[in-house]
């Protein structure tokens, strides 16, 4: 029994540092990091991507520069936009010839100019955005709305015009070339660098980001898709609906949201691939949950103007929430970028599910530079490398496994009918018999008008005792499913399993206290159903502020 737990042990080790092994990406020669050397963390990240993507060592350049998120605008040009500059012509990433004077912001720019940096990727540590100047601003602006009469940036929209020619204006935004996938002339391509950003809360975030985006690579993307629209403008639910219509036609198993509530705990959201969502100024809900169990290679976006103020919190904004909860890839805005010039997430995700890689999808989505957006993750990361099929082929084992089985239940659905759909969901319950292909095999029974059948797929429910956070929703449907068919005394036996624990979020208590009280009544249990009620009320009621 000894040696079979070392043995255990061994392959247990040789498990995980299989996935830890440089990836081959031709690309990854091309890639330039950026890292504060101000911060041993940033250059610690810097390395450490650098031998996972088997990108040289050679292309990390490490400057001297504040560690604050927001700076000035001459803190920017001195510490970052200059050096990096001169760096990059020293290394000979970019062959120019230098104007002979800076502008009037200071900066060195170039002339004439060539470069071979397929992305540039800047590091936790490296700062995220700089102020306004507004002393700065050029007086000949009367063709500019007012609300654009700023010069403060994300740093690295600004850093994509690194190789720009003199005169450049930093005021308001420039058209980005590669935007909608348009063909690109060379001296376009030349003047504009593709950046993306590894960051995060911690140190430990963003090296699980590029393990787990390693992971994704390997087995391909797995899990569900949520579109959340009801918005404050009809085009920003147009495109997000336009998104979950190319996933659909992926044959994801996709849950669109269309009322302005705001998606909480009694919504599904387990194994959540891809969300996209808007309009909430800060993460809330199932994504500050810490426990939340996130695919690998997950993409998260929710729309909002002031999306990415930070990255580096778990309470304010979005990214730094997707990045400690598993996301991989996301992207959001620094200040106010105005609806039409924020990422078109349909755009995005097109060039993406075509086998794009995440630095080009965000480009060829992105119609603004010089301005607000900040994308959080491997800009080499493809999540569709490795499409359904293959997926399909491998030994399908893992915990997200079964919602490949889901994907390809789809697919024969819209193929080939639901009754071969059906018939392949039966075999995949027998080999996945997880609590999403229990209730979707119990849908599909229903469809069918078997109703017998849907309930004792249902009633696999009762063998297991736990549930993880993120399948409480999922539990929740099953038990409500029951109530319907007759087996109420089942359905609240289940209820009543779930609130047995007492340390959960309190939106997710109140959701399970409204929904199990109902069916707490329909068994005779009027008591418990009363106190149930009772204490949702009681959670419900605004706390007073302290005299």
């Amino acid at each position: 029994m000894k040696f079979l737990s070392l043995l255990s042990i061994a392959l247990l080790l040789l498990c995980a540092s299989s996935r830890l092994v440089a990836s081959t990406d031709p690309d990854a020669a091309s890639v330039v990091i950026l890292a504060n050397g101000s911060d041993a963390d940033s250059v610690a990240i810097a390395e450490y991507y650098a031998k996972q993507r088997g990108i040289p060592l050679d292309n990390i350049i490490a400057l001297e520069m504040p560690t604050k998120e927001t700076i000035t605008l001459q803190q920017y040009v001195e510490t970052i936009s200059n050096p990096l500059l001169n760096a990059l012509l020293e290394k000979e990433w970019i062959s120019g010839v230098k104007a002979s004077q800076p502008d009037r912001y200071g900066r060195q720019r170039l002339s004439v100019a060539i470069h071979r940096i397929r992305y540039l990727v800047t590091v936790r540590g490296v700062p995220l955005r700089f102020s306004n100047a507004p002393e700065l601003i050029e007086t000949d602006t009367e063709n500019i709305p007012q609300g654009y009469l700023f010069n403060r940036a994300s740093v690295d929209s600004e850093l994509s015009l690194l190789p720009a020619p003199p005169g450049l204006s930093m005021t308001a935004f420039l058209p980005n070339p590669f935007f909608g996938g348009k063909p690109v002339a060379e001296s376009d391509a030349n003047r504009v660098i593709k950046v993306s950003r590894l960051d995060g809360p911690s140190k430990l975030d963003v090296i699980q980001l590029v393990d787990r985006t390693l992971e994704a690579e390997e087995k391909g993307l797995m899990g569900r898709a949520y579109i959340d629209t009801g918005g404050p403008h009809p085009q920003g639910d147009e495109w997000l609906n336009a998104a979950g219509e190319l996933l659909k036609g992926a044959f994801f198993d996709t849950e669109f949201e269309s009322t302005k509530r705001p998606r909480g705990f009694a919504d599904r959201l387990d194994a959540p691939a891809i969300y996209m969502g808007w309009y909430r100024p800060h993460a809330y809900g199932p994504w500050r949950e810490a426990r939340w169990s996130v695919p690998p290679g997950a993409i998260g976006y929710h729309l909002h103007s002031f999306s990415a103020t930070t990255v580096r919190s778990v309470t304010k904004a979005w990214i730094g929430s997707f990045v400690a909860q598993g996301y991989c890839a996301t992207f959001g805005y620094t200040y106010e970028p105005y609806l039409q010039f924020t990422v078109h997430p349909h755009v995005f995700l097109e060039y993406l599910m075509d086998g794009g890689s995440f630095g080009d999808a965000i480009s060829v989505g992105n119609p603004a530079l010089s301005w607000q957006t900040v994308a959080v993750g491997d800009p080499l990361y493809r999540p569709f490398k490795k499409g359904l099929d293959e997926q399909l082929e491998d030994s399908m084992e893992g915990p997200y496994a079964a919602y490949v089985g889901l994907r390809e239940m789809n697919r024969i659905e819209a193929i080939s009918g639901e009754e071969e759909a059906l018939t392949y969901a039966r075999t995949l319950f027998l080999k996945h018999p997880s609590l999403a292909i229990v209730y979707r095999l119990a849908e599909a029974f229903e469809k069918a008008g078997k109703i017998k059948e849907a309930v004792e797929v249902l009633k696999v429910v009762r063998f297991i005792s736990t549930f993880s956070r993120d399948e409480n929703a999922l539990v929740q449907r099953i038990a409500d499913m029951l109530h319907e068919h007759g087996e109420s005394q089942m359905a609240f036996e289940i209820y009543q399993n779930l609130l047995g624990e007492r340390k959960m979020p309190k939106d997710l208590r109140i959701a399970l206290l409204d929904g199990g009280s109902p069916i707490a009544t329909a068994v005779g249990k009027a008591a418990l159903s009363s106190r149930w009620n009772l204490e949702s009320q009681t959670l419900k009621a605004p706390i007073e502020p302290k005299k």
